[in-house]
C-alpha cells in the first residue's frame, strides 16, 4: 500500500523513543558532575524540541536552572533538615531529569493504537499487547475521573489540598481515593474486555494505520546517541571523573 494511506503520527518512531529512554537511564549512572548532567541533559531536551515540545522543555530547563542555583546558595550556609531534604529532592530530580524528559515525551506523543502497532511489530505477546493498550488507555480516564472527584468534592466544600491532607487524611481518604480505586478497578476491566472485543488477542495477521518505519529523524538520533553513548564509555574506561 501506497505510504500516503498512512498515518506517520510524530516525527520519531516509538522504537527510537525506547532506546533513548534505555540510554538515558544508562547514561545517568556513568557520570556525576553538572557539566556532565547539563550536556546529558540538553542532548535529550534538543530532541523534544525538534519534536515540537518547547514548552515542556522550558519548563524542563527552569527547573534545572533552579535547582542548580538552589544548590549553589544554600550549600554552605547551616540550614535545618527540611531546606536540606528539599535540596536533595532537586538535585535527584535534576538527576533523573533525562529519564523523565523522555518518558513524559513518550507518554506525551503516543497513542494507545500507535504503541499497539509498534509493539505488533516487534512481535510482542498477546497478553503484553492487551496489558499495554489498557495500561495507555488508563491514564487518561483515570485523569479525567480524578478531576470530577475532586469537582464533586469541591461543591461540597472538601478540597483536596496538602493542609486537608495533613490535617484530615482519614476525610481525604474516604472521599477522594475510594473512589478513585474503586474507579479504577471498574475501568480495568471495561479497557480490558474493550481491547479483546477490538481483536487483539485474535490470532489473524493485524494490519494499521500508523507507518512503523524508522526515517531520517531516527536515524540520526540514533547514530548521534551511540557516538555519545560510546564517548562516555570510552572516557570511563580511561579513568575520567565525569
Amino acid at each position: 500500500m501506497d505510504d500516503a494511506k498512512f498515518v506517520l503520527g510524530s516525527k520519531y518512531d516509538l522504537r527510537t523513543k525506547l532506546i533513548l529512554l534505555i540510554v538515558a537511564n544508562i547514561l545517568i549512572f556513568l557520570g556525576f558532575g553538572l557539566i556532565y548532567q547539563s550536556l546529558i541533559t540538553s542532548f535529550f531536551l534538543a530532541i523534544i524540541i525538534s519534536d515540537g515540545y518547547k514548552k515542556s522543555a522550558l519548563r524542563y530547563i527552569l527547573f534545572f536552572v533552579i535547582s542548580v542555583i538552589l544548590e549553589k546558595s544554600l550549600v554552605h550556609l547551616n540550614i535545618n533538615f527540611l531546606i536540606n531534604l528539599l535540596l536533595f529532592i532537586f538535585a535527584i530530580g535534576r538527576k533523573f531529569l533525562p529519564c523523565i524528559i523522555v518518558g513524559k515525551w513518550i507518554l506525551n506523543s503516543t497513542s494507545a493504537s500507535l504503541a499497539v502497532a509498534t509493539l505488533q511489530k516487534l512481535k510482542f505477546s498477546k497478553d503484553s499487547l492487551i496489558m499495554i493498550s489498557v495500561l495507555f488507555r488508563c491514564f487518561p480516564t483515570i485523569r479525567d475521573e480524578w478531576s470530577h472527584i475532586n469537582m464533586a468534592m469541591k461543591t461540597r466544600g472538601i478540597n483536596f489540598n496538602l493542609k486537608n491532607l495533613l490535617e484530615k487524611p482519614t476525610l481525604i481518604m474516604e472521599y477522594f481515593f475510594v473512589p478513585l480505586f474503586v474507579s479504577v478497578i471498574e475501568m480495568g476491566d471495561e479497557l480490558s474486555q474493550s481491547a479483546i472485543v477490538r481483536g487483539l488477542d485474535a490470532p489473524v495477521q493485524k494490519t494499521s494505520r500508523y507507518l512503523i518505519k524508522f526515517r531520517k529523524n531516527d536515524i540520526s538520533d540514533l547514530t548521534l546517541m551511540i557516538l555519545i553513548l560510546s564517548t562516555v564509555i570510552f572516557m570511563k574506561v580511561l579513568g575520567w571523573d565525569l
